[in-house]
C-alpha cells in the first residue's frame, strides 16, 4: 500500500511520535510510507491507500480541521481510507466530527488489531525516524530516543488532560527493547527523551533508573566525545521528591532537571524539593508554572519570586517557565481565567515576549522584569503595551510619565482604568478620554492610544 502520514502545519519542537510508530507498522508490512508537514502541494499527483493525520491541541482546531477537509478531498470523501487521531482528536472527537464528517481515533494505539487485522500493538513500536527526512520541515531535536517509561499519572489534576488521554496508571515499561529496535534500525542516538507524566509516581522507579543506566545515560555520560543528557519533558513532580527518589536521580545524566510548581499551594513542597535536590548537587533546575488557572496575577508573582529567593539563598539556578492555561476544549488562546483579566494577561506576555518565554534565576534581572514586588509588578502589566516591549526605550520619557500618574490614581480610577484598557479597544478608549471630567485619567488613558 502506500501510505501518507500527515502533522498539520502548526509549530511543533518534536517529531510526532505517534506517526513515526504507524510509519513503523506500515514499513514493517512492505508498504510505501511517506511523511509530510501541512497541506502537501504534491499529494494531488499520487493515490494513497491510507492518510493518516496526527492532532495537538484544540487551539489548533481550524488548522487541523483545515488539514483534514484538505485531504479528505484528496480522497474524494472516501472516509475508510482517511484516519484521524491524538490529542485534540481524543479530547475533542465531536467537534472535529461536526466539522469535517471524520470521526476519528480516540485514546492510544494500545491494542493489538487497531489498524489492521493482526496482534500488533502500534504504541510498542519504534519510531520511523527516517520518515522525517522526508518532510520540508526541521524539528527542533532529532538526535534522541523519544519514549516512555511509564504511562498515565495518578494525580487527577482538573487541568490536565492525561487523566482523558492515559486514563490507566502503567508504572513500568521496558526501555531497553526499545532503544535496542532503534539502534538496530537507525543507530544510536545522543539524548534520551521521556515523555512520562508522572515517572516518581511509579513502584519501580529504581528499576527505571537503572534501565537508563545500563543505556548508557549514567551522571557524566559522553558520545563521541560530547556529554549525553536525559530530559523527562513533562516535568517532575516536586511533592514525590525525596532523599531517595533524588539520590536515584543523581545517578543519571538528566538535563534539564525540570519541576512543576502548579499552584501556591505546592510551596512548601516545592521547596523541600529543590533544597533535597540541591543536597545531591542539582543546581541548574527549570520549573512550569501555571498561571490563568485558579491563580491570581498575586500567585504568580508569589511563586516567580520565591524561586529567585531560592535561587539567592542556595546558589541554584532555577528558570521559571510560565504556562498559560488554556481549556482543554479551546478553539484559540484567548481564555481568561477568573482571577484574571485581559489585559493582566496581555502585560505578561509583553514581559514574557522579552525573555523569549522563561523567567532568569537572576535577581537583577527578574525584578527589573517584573517589579521589586507585586504592586510594581501589577503596575506594569497595565502599562501600555509598547512601554512594556521597549522597556529602555520609554523609560524616560512616556513610561515614566505614565508611572507617575498611576500612582495617584484613587482604587475606583484604577478600576476604571483597568475596564477601559481591558479589550484594547481604541475607540472605547478615545469615548474614555473624551467623556472623563479627570485630567489625570484623560492624560493617563493617552497614553494607552497608538501614537501615529
Amino acid at each position: 500500500m502506500r501510505i501518507l502520514l500527515v502533522e498539520p502545519g502548526f509549530p511543533n519542537r518534536f517529531p510526532p511520535l505517534g506517526l513515526l510508530k504507524i510509519g513503523s507498522y506500515h514499513l514493517e508490512k512492505g508498504d510505501e510510507v511517506t511523511f509530510t508537514k501541512g497541506l502537501w502541494p504534491k499529494a494531488r499527483g499520487f493515490f494513497f491507500d491510507r492518510i493518516y493525520i496526527s492532532t495537538l491541541f484544540s487551539f489548533h482546531h481550524s488548522l487541523t480541521v483545515r488539514t483534514i477537509l484538505h485531504y479528505k478531498d484528496l480522497l474524494k470523501g472516501d472516509l475508510r481510507r482517511l484516519f484521524v487521531g491524538g490529542i485534540h482528536a481524543t479530547l475533542n472527537s465531536m467537534a472535529i466530527f461536526n466539522e469535517t464528517g471524520v470521526f476519528p481515533h480516540v485514546g492510544l494505539l494500545n491494542r493489538p488489531g487497531i489498524l489492521g487485522n493482526d496482534h500488533v500493538v502500534i504504541d510498542a513500536l519504534s519510531p520511523a525516524y527516517g520518515l522525517l527526512e522526508t518532510a520540508d520541515y526541521s524539528y527542533d531535536l532529532k538526535d534522541a530516543y523519544f519514549g516512555y517509561s511509564t504511562r498515565g499519572c495518578p494525580n487527577q489534576c482538573k487541568f490536565c488532560a492525561v487523566p482523558m488521554l492515559e486514563p490507566t496508571f502503567v508504572d513500568y515499561i521496558d526501555l531497553k527493547p526499545y532503544i535496542a529496535s532503534i539502534v538496530a534500525k537507525y543507530g544510536e542516538k545522543q539524548h534520551l527523551v521521556l515523555m512520562d507524566n508522572n515517572v516518581l509516581a511509579s513502584g519501580r522507579f529504581p528499576q527505571i533508573i537503572s534501565d537508563i543506566r545500563s543505556l548508557g545515560f549514567e551522571q557524566g555520560a559522553k558520545r563521541l566525545g560530547k556529554k549525553r543528557t536525559v530530559d523527562f519533558n513533562q516535568g517532575l513532580d516536586a511533592n514525590r521528591i525525596n532523599p531517595q527518589t533524588a539520590r536515584l536521580l543523581s545517578e543519571i545524566c538528566i538535563e534539564p532537571f525540570r519541576l512543576a510548581y502548579d499552584s501556591p499551594r505546592e510551596f512548601r513542597g516545592f521547596e523541600r524539593a529543590v533544597r533535597v535536590l540541591e543536597g545531591f548537587g542539582q543546581k541548574k533546575l527549570s520549573t512550569y508554572v501555571l498561571y490563568n488557572f485558579s491563580d491570581t496575577p498575586l500567585d504568580l508573582y508569589t511563586r516567580l519570586s520565591h524561586v529567585i529567593d531560592l535561587n539567592a539563598a542556595l546558589g541554584t539556578h532555577i528558570y521559571s517557565f510560565p504556562m498559560r492555561y488554556t481549556p482543554l476544549d479551546a478553539r484559540d488562546r484567548k481564555y481568561v481565567g477568573p482571577s484574571w483579566t485581559a489585559k493582566h494577561i496581555r502585560g505578561l506576555q509583553c514581559i514574557l515576549n522579552v525573555t523569549k518565554g522563561l523567567v532568569s534565576h537572576r535577581q537583577d534581572f527578574f525584578y527589573r522584569a517584573f517589579g521589586n514586588d507585586y504592586s510594581e509588578f501589577e503596575q506594569i502589566l497595565l502599562m501600555p503595551d509598547r512601554y512594556i516591549l521597549n522597556r529602555l526605550k520609554h523609560e524616560n520619557n512616556g513610561a515614566l510619565d505614565w508611572r507617575t500618574t498611576f500612582k495617584k490614581l484613587t482604587p475606583s480610577q484604577k478600576d476604571t482604568l483597568l475596564s477601559t484598557i481591558n479589550s484594547n479597544d481604541k475607540g472605547a478608549i478615545l469615548k474614555a478620554i473624551n467623556s472623563s471630567r479627570s485630567f489625570r485619567m484623560k492624560s493617563l488613558l493617552g497614553h494607552h492610544l497608538e501614537k501615529r
